[in-house]
């Protein structure tokens, strides 16, 4: 199992752009997880990528954040990714992609997330709170396989 973190800002973001092959597991998450609470006013994005024609497969080993009404003070949320331009494959958006799971928040554990496709975009955000004595997250991704309907007609 590798981690790896490949920062960069995108548009005043930290964010880092994490790949997995075929039989691979990475893990991400806030900073120190299960070592020290997050820190106040922290942001960070994960583009989570896979080979085309595989999906993005989330599982959460640790999940604890501030809980708040509509989570609007800390909370960590799930969107498919995009290429801004599909003629130009350098520039992946995540903040306008189909919501693969809202703003969560809590210490209740969510459930795997599977993308519809090979891309997906993790945010995470804490308020300004200092007194934050929770957690964070940690969670791995593996590139799925995609999930197929059969109809049958009768």
């Amino acid at each position: 199992m590798e981690i790896f973190f490949l920062p960069s800002i995108v548009d005043g973001w930290a964010s880092s752009y994490l790949n997995a092959s075929e039989d691979e597991t990475i893990e991400f998450g806030t900073p120190k997880v299960g070592i020290k609470n997050y820190p106040a006013s922290f942001s960070w994005q994960w583009y989570l990528i896979v080979p085309e024609g595989r999906q993005v497969k989330i599982t959460f080993d640790v999940f604890e954040l501030e809980q708040s009404e509509n989570c609007e003070n800390d909370y960590l949320e799930v969107r498919e990714a995009y290429f801004n331009d599909p003629s130009d494959p350098l520039v992946i958006r995540g903040e306008y992609g189909a919501i693969l799971a809202k703003p969560m928040c809590g210490s209740t554990k969510p459930s795997t997330i599977q993308s519809s496709g090979n891309m997906v975009w993790v945010q995470f955000v804490s308020d300004s709170n200092t007194t934050t004595t929770y957690k964070g997250f940690k969670a791995s991704f593996t590139a799925g396989k995609i999930k197929r309907s059969v109809l049958r007609c009768m």
